[in-house]
């Protein structure tokens, strides 16, 4: 019974995010502006943060500065309601370039690649060579795939049609990134041994362990 319940919220949230990336594309893709369009920009991640600061360890300053914005998307509710696509892009180039960023520092001289530090949770340390020049090459190749998305959006969004850069942005994000990881995956089985091998959930639960067990005491 648990089972079917968690697989039925999982249902109904992903049913959810694909409903909002569907709105988010049709509403921007004409570049007009929309009251419509703006409410689809803002109320899921308004609803998020309440979410959030309604957890917060310091509750009232979370809901203060929840407020606050609140407040301040409604005097520039006209501003927001013309050019809602913005916050959309300044989101989407946001996420990759900081990503772009975080994956490529770890490639400088003395640094651990990203990838090559997430296998080590899996498999300790020390690593099989060959592992470390997979995790490396997987680190730069998802390095790449940041950073050409992160100009992919800007070029898109400054110099091309916007119902090209609303599919990226919404619709294609998503189903490039899983075509990523399956790519990877499918590389992973080609070129690894078995016993090197690791299934994405293994991984992430790992991942996961660790960021709890180095976690700071509340």
């Amino acid at each position: 019974m648990e089972n079917c319940l968690r697989f039925g919220r999982s249902v109904l949230v992903g049913s959810a995010v694909l409903l909002w990336l569907v709105l988010a594309y049709l509403t921007t893709a004409s570049g007009e502006p929309s009251t419509f369009g703006a409410l689809v920009a803002v109320v899921p991640y308004m609803g998020i943060a309440l979410a959030m600061a309604l957890r917060a360890r310091h509750r009232i300053p979370a809901l203060l500065a929840w407020g606050t914005v609140a407040l301040a998307i409604i005097w520039q509710w006209g501003h927001i309601e013309s050019h809602f696509e913005w916050l959309y892009f300044i989101q989407h180039i946001g996420v990759f370039t900081l990503l772009t960023i975080g994956f490529g520092r770890t490639l400088g001289a003395g640094a651990t690649p990203m990838i090559t530090h997430f296998s080590r949770l899996v498999h300790g340390d020390p690593l099989p060579i060959e592992l470390l020049r997979y995790t490396r090459a997987v680190t730069v190749a998802w390095t790449l795939f940041f950073a050409a998305m992160s100009a992919s959006s800007a070029a898109l969004f400054f110099f091309g049609p916007m119902s090209a850069w609303s599919l990226l942005v919404t619709l294609l994000t998503p189903a490039l990134t899983a075509a990523m990881f399956a790519a990877e995956f499918i590389v992973r089985l080609l070129v690894l041994p078995g016993h090197m091998r690791t299934g994405l959930i293994d991984s992430i639960r790992v991942v996961a362990c660790n960021g709890r067990r180095n976690a700071p005491p509340a």
